[in-house]
């Protein structure tokens, strides 16, 4: 009986991260918080499988790229079982005071413990230059004697630390880059990418995902429906590196350029009200500049591969837009 006692407290004694959103010492961040100065608004969707282990019931369908765009509303997509979500931010993110950006997922309060979550996990990594990416080193402390499964099994969020996904709905889940100050090859006041990529919860040897301290990180599984996975809302912006002048009214979540992907010509909806449009590469150099309106925009002299699309209105606002070419 000592031992075990021992044992159950060593346990307990790893819950020492933030609680749950609305809770004395949680680092919960609302949509409406005064520090999101911008919102992401290029991103690039991989989707998921409804159940990793029988790809026979094919990917996630729920919501799209565009619902990532802009400020945490509700609307989410679905990655799916080890889907992805990769933002490219064209003005970079930087290492600020405190928390640097926040990713928004929808989880919901058990009705019983407000300590207790449904909660859907998702790893974090950010890279300069698109290729070389460098993780959050994710904490999870879930017990994995019981594997977690569907609506009505909770978590508490004072298990978990550096994965998205840990508050509910309308909170974001914060994360400050001088966390990852030591990883060479890493600048952290010029974040161009961050990857958001779901937790496969399942506690199998052959399918688990493993936590920094290689614990097996427990999150509801299997979710073989569209909905399944992380369900991406929106990344907000804390600290960037050069003033946006956004406004949440400025935030166009639809993409004015179609088709996308496309195979080298684009149409504009409303090309009547531009003032320039520029073509930039991921590493941001300057590819395609020009002025006024048009028939459309000519892609077709580029390689495949993906582009961020930036356009001027005539009355001063911006919208941002990442465009994928194949041949």
């Amino acid at each position: 009986m000592t031992i075990l006692l021992l044992a159950l407290a060593s346990y307990n004694s790893h819950a020492q991260y933030a609680p749950q959103a609305g809770l004395p010492g949680s680092t919960a961040m609302y949509k409406d918080s005064s520090a999101f100065i911008d919102w992401s608004s290029n991103c690039l969707i991989q989707r998921g499988w409804l159940h990793i282990t029988d790809t026979t019931l094919g990917k996630t369908t729920a919501g799209d790229a565009t619902n990532a765009f802009g400020k945490a509303d509700g609307n989410i997509v679905s990655l799916g079982d080890a889907g992805e979500a990769l933002f490219f931010f064209e003005n970079p993110i930087i290492n600020g005071p405190g928390f640097d950006f926040a990713i928004f997922e929808n989880g919901f309060l058990s009705p019983f413990d407000s300590n207790l979550a449904y909660l859907e996990l998702a790893q974090v990594e950010v890279s300069n230059d698109g290729f070389t990416f460098f993780r959050f080193p994710p904490i999870c402390e879930n017990d994995t004697t019981i594997q977690i499964g569907g609506t009505g099994d909770y978590m508490d969020a004072q298990h978990i630390h550096n994965l998205a996904g840990k508050y509910i709905a309308s909170y974001g889940t914060p994360f400050e880059l001088s966390e990852l100050s030591t990883q060479s090859g890493l600048d952290i006041n010029d974040i161009h990418y961050i990857k958001v990529k779901d937790i496969i919860g399942s506690l199998d040897e052959n399918s688990c995902v493993r936590d920094a301290n290689s614990h097996k990180i427990n999150d509801p599984y299997p979710t073989p429906f569209p909905t399944g996975g992380f369900d991406l809302d929106a990344i907000g912006i804390i600290h960037q590196k050069f003033p946006t002048g956004f406004s949440n009214a400025t935030i166009d979540n639809t993409n004015l350029f179609y088709p996308n992907p496309t195979n080298g010509i684009l149409h504009c909806k409303n090309w009547k009200a531009i003032d320039e449009i520029a073509l930039y590469s991921l590493e941001g150099k300057v590819l395609i500049r020009q002025s006024g309106p048009a028939d459309d925009f000519n892609l077709t002299s580029l390689p495949k591969g993906q582009y961020a699309l930036s356009l001027r209105f005539k009355n001063g606002q911006q919208h941002h837009q990442l465009i994928s070419k194949y041949e």
